[in-house]
């Protein structure tokens, strides 16, 4: 079997255009996010989505103690938001995140405020990823607001529009 070369794979993932989402959770006054791309609905009845955390980071313990989290799919207008998450070395946050509005989701997770839409979640299941787990959660809460979402591709964060008009 030939091994493919870890550069050419992340390449080739990268080319997917994907939404951009946060997901947090809470956990004993603390909470966390990060942002994640690795997000989809999974099923009507029941109702359930599925996202994929890498293993031995925070919040992936913290949705195992919890059983709860939430996602916020975030609009073009908050890529600094998606940027806060992204970055590493952060620690979770006594009850609210610096600088970033939430609402709190029926489970106790943080609803990133200004989202486009958001899922709230009790856990279902996980499943071995490789490096990450595979959360399916049970949908107890979905809401949506009008607006454009925030794309991620090729290593960027890009809005529909400034895509739209790159395109033409």
């Amino acid at each position: 079997m030939t091994m493919v070369d870890p550069t050419a794979f992340k390449a080739a993932a990268g080319s997917f255009g994907s939404g951009v989402t946060v997901v947090t959770s809470k956990l004993n006054g603390q909470v966390y996010g990060i942002t994640v791309s690795a997000f989809a609905s999974l099923s009507i009845d029941p109702m359930q989505i599925i996202v994929s955390l890498r293993t031995g980071s925070v919040l992936p313990d913290m949705i195992m103690e919890s059983k709860a989290f939430a996602v916020s799919i975030l609009r073009e207008e908050q890529k600094e938001v998606a940027s806060y998450f992204a970055s590493s070395g952060r620690e979770p946050c006594a009850d609210e995140f610096p600088g970033v509005p939430c609402d709190t989701a029926v489970s106790g997770a943080p609803i990133i405020g200004g989202s486009l839409a958001h899922f709230d979640c009790t856990l279902a299941t996980t499943h071995d990823g490789g490096d990450h787990v595979i959360f399916v959660g049970n949908v107890v809460e979905a809401a949506a607001e009008e607006g454009e979402p925030l794309l991620y591709y090729k290593g960027t964060y890009r809005g529909v529009r400034e895509w739209a008009a790159n395109v033409s």
